[in-house]
Formats: C-alpha cells, sequence, structure tokens
C-alpha cells in the first residue's frame, strides 16, 4: 500500500521564530490566531506549529490517497489492537484536510491518517528555491525520531503501517558507543520515517528533512542559514545509504532540520535489497557543537 508523508504539526513555543525561519529557507508562510501555518507545494498547509512549551513534534499526518486505503488502514488498526480516534472538524479544519484519525506510534509519538488534503488558492512560488521541492509520490519528507528500541520501533511501523525496510545504519561512535538506526519508506521516498538509537537528545524528534529539487538552491540555503547565525548541526555531507547530499541546522526547537538534494527513489521493491550501512555519510556531514 502506497501512502506518504502528508504534512508534519509541532508545538512550539515561539512562533514568531519560525516564522522568521521558514521565511529564510524559502517556505511559504501563512500566520492566523490558529498557529503557524507553512507550505511547499500546492497543497494548502504542509507545516502545523500551534503554540506551546513542548518544542517537539505533535503528530505526523500520513496521506491515505483514497477512501479504500483510509478504511482499509482503519479496519487494519483495529485487527491489531490498536486504538484510533476520529478527528473533530475543527482539528480537520486546521490541517485543511477532509478528515482524519489518529494512533500512538513509537516514542508516543502522534500518528495521523488523512484523507482530502486541500490544495492552495495560488501555486507555490519561493524567490529563495526558485526550483521548488520534491514531493509528489514522494510525499512531504521524512521524520527521524529519537529511540531506545530501533528494531521494536521498526517493527511497529512495518505492521501497522505496512512500512518497508530500506536499511540500517549501525556507526560506532567517538564515545565508543554505537548508533543504530532503521530507515523504512511507505513511498518511493528512500525513508518515509527512521529510529535512531544512540544520537541523544531530549525531543522525540531528532529531525525532520525537506528535500529541493536543485543543488544550487540548497548550497544557498547553507549559505542563508550560516548568514543568519543559526547553528549548524552537520556541515553539508552526502549520507551513506539514501545518498543524498544535505546540511543539518537547528531550529527554534528542540530538534533540527535536514535540507538536501538528490535523494534515492526506491521504485522496485523486488529487487531492492537491504543493507547494514556502517557510516552515517560518505564525506562530510562533520557534527558541530551546539
Amino acid at each position: 500500500m502506497l501512502i506518504s508523508t502528508a504534512y508534519f504539526g509541532f508545538e512550539a513555543s515561539d512562533l514568531d521564530a519560525w516564522e522568521r525561519y521558514a521565511g529564510l529557507i524559502g517556505l511559504g508562510v501563512e500566520r492566523s490566531r490558529e498557529g503557524l501555518f507553512c507550505r511547499i507545494d500546492e497543497k494548502a498547509r504542509r507545516f502545523h506549529f500551534v503554540n506551546g512549551p513542548a518544542d517537539d513534534i505533535a503528530w505526523v499526518g500520513w496521506d491515505a490517497g483514497s477512501q479504500e486505503n483510509f478504511d482499509h488502514l482503519r479496519a487494519h488498526f483495529d485487527s491489531l489492537g490498536i486504538v484510533t480516534q476520529d478527528g473533530d472538524e475543527a482539528s480537520a479544519r486546521l490541517r485543511r484536510v477532509d478528515r482524519f484519525f489518529h494512533f500512538v506510534g513509537p516514542v508516543g509519538a502522534r500518528h495521523e491518517i488523512a484523507l482530502g488534503l486541500e490544495d492552495a488558492e495560488s501555486p507555490f512560488v519561493s524567490d529563495k528555491v526558485p526550483h521548488g521541492f520534491v514531493t509528489g509520490d514522494q510525499g512531504l519528507g521524512h521524520v527521524a525520531f529519537n529511540s531506545t528500541d530501533h528494531k521494536g520501533d521498526e517493527k511497529f511501523m512495518r505492521e501497522a503501517l505496512f512500512a518497508q525496510l530500506s536499511d540500517y545504519i549501525y556507526q560506532p561512535l567517538p564515545d565508543g558507543s554505537t548508533m543504530h538506526a532503521s530507515f523504512l519508506h511507505t513511498s518511493p521516498r528512500h525513508h518515509s520515517i527512521a529510529f535512531a538509537e544512540g544520537l541523544g537528545g531530549d525531543s522525540k524528534l531528532h529531525h525532520f528533512e525537506l528535500e529541493m529539487n536543485n543543488m544550487e538552491d540548497v548550497e544557498r540555503a547553507y549559505e542563508r542559514v550560516q548568514a543568519a547565525g543559526i547553528a549548524i548541526g552537520l556541515t553539508l555531507g552526502q549520507h551513506s545509504n539514501d545518498r543524498i547530499v544535505s546540511f543539518y541546522a537547528h531550529t527554534p526547537s528542540k530538534f533540527m532540520m535536514e535540507v538536501g538534494h538528490g535523494g534515492l527513489r526506491i521504485d522496485d521493491e523486488e529487487s531492492w535489497e537491504p543493507v547494514i550501512h556502517d557510516r552515517i555519510s560518505e564525506w562530510g556531514h562533520e557534527f558541530q557543537p551546539v
């Protein structure tokens, strides 16, 4: 079953800072009494920021794609004994979807299965990202969670959302420990969701990712972020598994954002063979002290 990341919701303590940050990256920004909302393509609201102290992920939205998939997933969760609840009308309006239901997944994160993502009234245009972002059948991007049981979290997502294993990264760290991470996909994007042990952090979310259509747009974003005095988490580099060339920047909340170009697609499940990589990156991606 093909489903894709549809939207990400965050509880943020400083919406003004997030508005500046999103504008700097090149997202379309909408501010209202409900919160802060951003777009990167034809969809009306891809990012939702609501005021609150958590500074962490609040929900991950998945696009069911059809009424048939929506109903099938609901029945599937029931068969697994996973408790689901309908989203109310006000919450659906905030997300600009027709309807959704939600459940609690790994690390206590809320996931939502949505139907009927609304298009915006005008095309998406960004002078900072003139070539736009990669979405379409690959969805919005990916989320990576701080985990204490990456294999257990992987098992849940494979059973619940029919996620497929992309690969693992098991990398020794300078302190003698090892980072263990599972990467999973629900669409052609190399990974829609990941779970990593050993990276530390006191938030559920380690980072979310956006992919740009053009490498020059990524390089210019990298320059803008540094010129604005925003702390870099990982320098520009290329990941070993999805081959994306990207950088990580700290955000106004407790997690980071990854911006990159050139990520792998997995279009043929039968020929794809998950492997274990022994390093996060082929080059670059040097960790920077905060």
